[in-house]
């Protein structure tokens, strides 16, 4: 490493850090806690491991040292001293235990309300609640049905851009076109506006979108608000973007009344989350249009990114282990109709699908790192935690022993099938498997995420022999707010059909 590069990254970490600590290091109370019991790497004075850590491999460092000191250590970044904890009993219990003792980051909603996002992602306590009820009954089985014909039209258009560039027989990048069915998808459930973006390319929404969550990231890690005193020519595109998409949003909320009010048998059977949402914010009148628009914005920032990596990452895998291309195929095709799978009832029949997911999403989690701080004064499972101590949860690296999988490090998707077979890799501990999280704020976009899932791999495998053109080792875990594959390019074989 260059001198240069070590002063660079030593200056990045020590304002992460103080980003990360605010003040709470001063708390004398924290003298008493955890933190200076546990085993740790050693560092430097004041600026502590700062210059032990990748920003883009974060994870990756943190489970090399769980190997090295244990499933709890503690880890210094400049001022902030933090408990890592990749124990999944330690995790269990402080994901029960939320939202009443423990809270995310307070910064991360300071900065997410700032930019009028508040929705369920970022509320806390007593107004989570109402947050939650709002989107658990726009995203439940009942209106998913509802919402399915608007995935099935998102799915045939994206097998017909597929088909073509197939023929084609040119290599692509097919991580962008899974965010755009991810967009395209929770645009349409969100507004019940179609975007497209499959089919027309950029759309107004895509754009603004585009413009507004890679600052709100940015400024939840920067460690001065310089925006607040000075805007550069990005935090005014940002304001502009803000502005624009707040305008239509409201217009889509004014729209959404007027037609609720127009047709009243929409309420039993709204047609987008919208409607839900409108319809559950009649009986509590506590909710305003902020809060609708808070949470309308959340569901977009939840649903962009997280269900196309996870499908980036299955197609990486079914790439490496083609013989389940094959095996998907076979259990799909009795399902199939016109290359798609057209019945949202013959969904649940996808059982091996949906292992090779879960599968997936133990080797590959998009949210393996969670940032925690105890409300109060706690104890879990032993360890004391002091009031404001930043807990650093590492979630895969449970996932990777054998104690907890058998035969962790091996890509098996049958493992998930125990009911269904006498599969050698069956045992496991369903504790240390939290994709969708756990307790109280367990993710309640679950369903819908598996069914974009299924709906896009089942039509892929159905369809396409897939192919990966970059080279399998060229293809890294970047961690950058969710873990994502690095850009790589495929290649597509149309399967012929068989004669009728």
């Amino acid at each position: 490493m260059s001198k240069n590069h070590f002063v660079v990254k030593t200056i990045r970490w020590f304002f992460v850090g103080i980003n990360l600590t605010f003040l709470v290091i001063f708390d004398p109370s924290m003298s008493k806690d955890a933190y200076h019991t546990l085993p740790g790497p050693k560092g430097l004075p004041v600026l502590g491991n700062i210059h032990q850590v990748t920003v883009d491999k974060l994870h990756q460092d943190l489970e090399k040292w769980a190997e090295q000191f244990g499933l709890i250590y503690k880890l210094q970044l400049g001022p902030s001293q933090l408990v890592v904890i990749t124990d999944p009993d330690i995790i269990q219990e402080i994901l029960k235990n939320r939202p009443h003792l423990f809270r995310r980051m307070e910064k991360m909603d300071q900065i997410m309300q700032e930019e009028g996002v508040y929705g369920v992602f970022n509320a806390e306590g007593e107004e989570w609640g109402a947050h939650r009820k709002l989107i658990a009954q726009g995203l439940d089985i009942k209106h998913q049905q509802h919402y399915f014909p608007a995935i099935l039209t998102t799915t045939q258009r994206l097998l017909t851009k597929w088909s073509a560039l197939a023929k084609e027989g040119s290599s692509f990048d097919i991580q962008k076109d899974l965010m755009r069915f991810t967009v395209d998808v929770t645009t349409s459930l969100a507004f019940g506006y179609e975007m497209n973006t499959i089919e027309k390319g950029e759309d107004v929404i895509q754009n603004h979108l585009e413009k507004i969550f890679p600052i709100i990231f940015k400024r939840i890690n920067a460690p001065i608000p310089l925006w607040r005193f000075y805007k550069n020519k990005q935090d005014r595109a940002f304001d502009h973007a803000l502005l624009a998409i707040n305008k239509l949003v409201d217009e889509f909320i004014e729209k959404g009344k007027e037609t609720l009010l127009n047709h009243p048998e929409f309420k039993e059977n709204p047609r987008n989350l919208l409607e839900a949402i409108l319809v559950a914010a009649e009986e509590d009148h506590t909710i305003d249009n902020m809060a609708i628009r808070g949470n309308l914005l959340t569901i977009l920032m939840a649903g962009e990114d997280t269900t196309a990596h996870t499908v980036a990452w299955m197609i990486y895998f079914l790439c490496l282990h083609p013989e389940y291309q094959e095996k998907i195929r076979e259990e799909a095709k009795e399902y199939i109709n016109d290359g798609v799978i057209t019945d949202y009832q013959q969904l649940p029949s996808l059982k091996l699908l949906e292992a090779f997911a879960y599968e997936t999403m133990r080797l590959k989690p998009v949210a393996p790192l969670l940032l925690f701080e105890p409300l109060e004064d706690v104890e879990v499972k032993g360890h004391r935690f002091s009031k404001g101590r930043r807990l650093l949860i590492e979630s895969r690296y449970a996932t990777s022993l054998d104690e907890n999988f058998t035969h962790a490090q091996e890509f098996r998707p049958e493992r998930w099938l125990r009911k269904e077979s006498k599969c050698p890799y069956s045992e496991h501990q369903v504790k240390a498997f939290i994709p969708f999280g756990s307790g109280p704020r367990f993710c309640p976009g679950k369903n819908l995420a598996m069914l974009e899932i299924k709906m896009m791999v089942a039509m892929l495998v159905t369809n396409f022999k897939v192919e990966l053109v970059t080279p399998a080792h060229e293809i890294e875990e970047v961690m950058a707010f969710t873990m994502m594959a690095s850009p790589y390019q495929v290649k597509l074989t149309s399967i012929k059909k068989p004669q009728s």
